[in-house]
């Protein structure tokens, strides 16, 4: 069974008049493209998400868009039928939060009140949003310049007087913001303060569970008992896998050095693993075979020295 679901939204930029600068439409659809692309990123790593645009009405600013999302390997859902949904509802959320933030300012306490439900609030106010919105929010550099790239030639189109994403199947309105917001939003204002760390670990034990090959594609691994996505960025192993000198299958172990970024979670307080990096390959152990034999990736001029 497909994995593929699809929501239908309606973008509108309301306003009097029947068109628009292509700037102003082009910079906050591909900005609300990438927001898309960030949730669902983080929610399934391995999942696809097309955004396609439909004919709309003549004389209209109301723009049909079909998010078509597969969730790859992921459990995100016990029916991944919702997970189109699931990502619309998460994007409208980081929209609202960054909204709320352009308000109000920078969190100064965030509360835990259940596993998938924190309330942000400082003494300007307080907003309740989804755990994973906040995540998101937090560690996705590219996520937070998407917002405010939505709105930063909203605040100067004179003719378009807000800005709302509908779900095209029920008519419920998901985010809005009206032209006053469309200043604030666009700037850093409120923006939360990033921790970040990089730990570096030696001699690492992964079990290879899926090779891509694609560039800028991520490896899928076992790593203490934790599935994780890593990039390798070992340039000699690289060369070797592309010059057919090394033959990988799932099962393979390998034994490297790998960073990894962490990110501080407020609502947790502690750090907790974003991206992992392979950078350097040391050795390579084939599944059990008769005929293969685990070697070690060593630079001959290192050997001789």
């Amino acid at each position: 069974m497909s994995k593929q679901s699809t929501k239908n939204l309606k973008i509108v930029f309301g306003g009097d008049s029947h068109d628009i600068d292509a700037d102003v439409l082009i910079e906050s659809l591909v900005s609300y493209s990438l927001v898309t692309q960030e949730a669902s990123a983080y929610l399934s790593p391995d999942s696809k998400v097309n955004i396609k645009i439909k004919a709309s009405q003549e004389g209209s600013f109301e723009l049909l868009l079909d998010v078509i999302a597969d969730a790859g390997n992921s459990l995100f859902t016990p029916n991944n039928v919702a997970y189109a949904a699931g990502i619309v509802t998460i994007v409208g959320g980081l929209y609202e939060f960054k909204k709320w933030l352009s308000k109000n300012g920078a969190p100064e306490v965030v509360e835990r009140k259940d596993e998938n439900i924190i309330k942000v609030k400082n003494n300007n106010g307080e907003i309740t949003i989804n755990q994973n919105v906040y995540n998101i929010y937090q560690s996705s550099d590219r996520a937070r310049e998407s917002l405010k790239k939505t709105f930063a030639k909203l605040k100067d189109a004179e003719e378009i007087d807000d800005f709302e994403i509908v779900d095209n199947d029920t008519g419920e309105e998901i985010f809005r913001a009206e032209k006053d917001d469309f200043g604030p939003m666009s700037s850093d204002v409120g923006e939360i303060e990033q921790r970040k760390q990089t730990e570096v670990r030696n001699n690492q034990e992964l079990s290879v569970f899926k090779i891509v090959f694609k560039e800028n594609h991520k490896w899928e691994f076992f790593y203490n008992g934790n599935r994780i996505y890593a990039s390798i960025t070992d340039e000699e192993f690289i060369k070797k896998v592309s010059k057919g000198e090394v033959a990988f299958r799932s099962g393979d172990r390998m034994i490297a050095d790998i960073e990894i970024v962490q990110v501080f979670n407020d609502a947790a307080n502690v750090f907790v693993n974003d991206e992992y990096f392979i950078t350097k390959i040391v050795r390579h152990i084939p599944r059990q075979t008769s005929s293969q034999e685990s070697f070690d990736f060593v630079d001959k001029n290192e050997d001789e020295n």
